[in-house]
């Protein structure tokens, strides 16, 4: 039996838009501490690694509906394919991960990624991540990692979006477990590109919105 994989489920009949998730990413991963302070950028709700969008038609879906993207940790995420320096790779829980150290800045990942969810910030920043780990790096491409810095030992952890949450619009978890948790309901968006996100929306119940 191969290594049980990650994956996330965003219910949008639960989400009622408090952004509480997008503040979570935000402080988790780009805020920084320096001399004391949390410098935080004016545009950081743009690079946050979740955000809402209108996603209409361009992303399968039908009309102009708020849904929230970040990276879809896909099986076959095409911005691994085009990634000349092995720098974006699929890690043992599933997780699409990048590793700094190899990245050259070319963004050839941005323009491969058919969800929009890569961002890259040009202005310097002093300090470190709040968290440490994996926030992210000025200069380079970012993304979200399922916050996989908060991983202690070979368990689950909590993404900082999910531990933000009260209403349980997101449910975070082994692959076998969310998939049930779905009740079928569950939706991929761009499923007829093959790309299989591991991260899974219930979309909104016509007259909710």
């Amino acid at each position: 039996m191969g290594r049980r994989r990650v994956m996330m489920l965003i219910d949008m009949n639960s989400c009622v838009g408090c952004m509480a998730c997008v503040v979570a990413c935000i402080r988790e991963n780009i805020a920084r501490q320096n001399r004391g302070d949390v410098e935080i950028p004016e545009d950081a709700v743009y690079h946050a690694r979740t955000k809402p969008e209108y996603a209409g038609m361009e992303l399968g879906l039908t009309g102009d509906i708020p849904i929230f993207i970040q990276c879809q940790h896909c099986d076959n995420p095409p911005c691994e394919m085009v990634c000349p320096t092995g720098a974006t790779y699929i890690d043992e829980d599933g997780v699409v991960a990048l590793d700094h150290g190899k990245c050259v800045g070319c963004r050839a990942c941005i323009a491969a990624c058919p969800y929009g969810a890569r961002t890259i910030y040009r202005r310097p920043l002093a300090g470190e991540p709040l968290s440490g780990g994996e926030g992210f790096q000025p200069g380079y491409p970012d993304k979200c990692t399922f916050c996989r810095h908060r991983k202690r030992g070979e368990g689950l952890w909590t993404p900082a979006c999910i531990e933000a949450c009260a209403f349980g619009a997101r449910l975070f978890g082994y692959e076998e477990d969310v998939i049930e948790s779905s009740e079928g309901r569950a939706v991929r968006l761009l499923e007829a590109l093959g790309t299989e996100p591991k991260v899974l929306y219930i979309l909104p119940v016509k007259g909710r919105r």
